[in-house]
């Protein structure tokens, strides 16, 4: 079973993603981690297929753990969260964001996003696609 990595610092909303999620528990299981050093620690014990990430959490900056997946993991799919306010962000990051989904959105939205990255995984077209 493909597993999908959300990090972000918020408990509350880990939790919620991962409830909104659990109708697509059939096509993926979910796994959170509340900052870079959980995500770490998941890393090490946990096969991830895709990682959704939000860019800007309180006390750490997603940018440094998507740093450390374009270094170790770059055949897993990230999408960063971002909020509408920090447009900028799309375009201040060179670390291979396979897609960017902006707060709020639903979760078949969501849900869509991951299932593509899963998909384009199994297809092997994701690298030729996404990694230019």
């Amino acid at each position: 079973m493909d597993k999908v990595l959300i990090v972000d610092g918020d408990p509350e909303f880990s939790n919620t993603l991962k409830a909104g999620l659990q109708k697509y528990e059939g096509q993926f299981e979910v796994v959170t981690a509340l900052g870079r050093k959980e995500a770490l620690e998941v890393l090490q014990k946990t096969r991830i297929s895709v990682m959704v990430i939000d860019l800007v959490m309180h006390k750490m900056d997603g940018q440094e753990l998507l740093a450390h997946m374009k270094k170790n993991r770059p055949q897993v799919p990230c999408i960063a969260m971002i909020a509408p306010e920090r447009p900028e962000i799309k375009n201040g990051t060179d670390l291979d964001i396979f897609h960017f989904i902006e707060k709020p959105f639903d979760f078949s939205e969501l849900a869509n996003v991951i299932i593509d990255g899963l998909d384009r995984i199994d297809e092997g077209v994701f690298w030729k696609e996404y990694r230019k």
